[in-house]
């Protein structure tokens, strides 16, 4: 039988859920700091700002997410197909400027998630999208990113980002190479119990993470 929640338990709850985004962001921001300080080059005045517009962008989304967040029940479900047309809004706004044009279609059904597994799926795709904002068109061409929710067929589901831009470089460990979003998308799979995979050419980069059934299950009989 479901728990019914009184008001104040649904705001401790609340309280809790802003109390550990701000926890993750904090890890997220020392991160980038012990990266920054172990590089052995300075930085441009355009990766300053980029860098400045990567934590905006990670400031936004937990903010998103928990305008999403407030209407659902801790032990309820998310769409999360709807939550990333509402992220990649986000992202875009605040990515997108004259000179780098940016295009997301979404291709998802209805996809429907554990709230409590929201938090981290969301600061992956979050990554994943900067990424390929940042890096995907070095010459500033527009940019195409298509993003996919779907059932696999056994329960479990997989979020696809993919880009049309140049690809990943030759030889690119994709186990261990990159900076801290890459850092960060292999942490927070490893927490969440996913599976990640990512192809490469040079006709763009896809990122395909399969969230196993024990995450979704209830969500999808929900």
């Amino acid at each position: 039988m479901q728990a019914i929640l009184t008001s104040p338990d649904l705001v401790a709850e609340a309280n809790h859920r802003v109390a550990n985004s701000l926890t993750v962001l904090s890890g997220l921001v020392r991160m980038q700091a012990r990266h920054v300080g172990r590089a052995a080059q300075s930085y441009s005045s355009a990766e300053v700002r980029m860098m400045f517009d990567g934590f905006a962008a990670r400031i936004s989304t937990i903010g998103q997410l928990h305008r999403m967040l407030a209407h659902v029940p801790p032990d309820g479900t998310v769409d999360f197909s709807r939550h990333l047309r509402d992220l990649s809004g986000v992202l875009v706004a605040a990515f997108s400027t004259d000179q780098q044009q940016i295009d997301v279609r979404h291709h998802s059904a209805a996809c429907h998630v554990l709230a409590r597994n929201v938090q981290p799926l969301t600061l992956i795709v979050c990554e994943i999208v900067t990424n390929a904002i940042k890096y995907a068109h070095p010459s500033g061409v527009p940019l195409r990113i298509d993003i996919r929710c779907e059932d696999v067929g056994n329960g479990d589901l997989m979020v696809a980002v993919g880009d049309d831009g140049v690809g990943l470089p030759e030889g690119f460990d994709t186990e261990k190479g990159g900076g801290i979003g890459f850092q960060i998308i292999r942490a927070m799979t490893v927490e969440m119990g996913a599976r990640l995979t990512i192809s490469s050419s040079g006709l763009g980069t896809t990122f395909r993470l399969t969230i196993p059934q024990a995450l979704v299950a209830n969500a999808q009989t929900a």
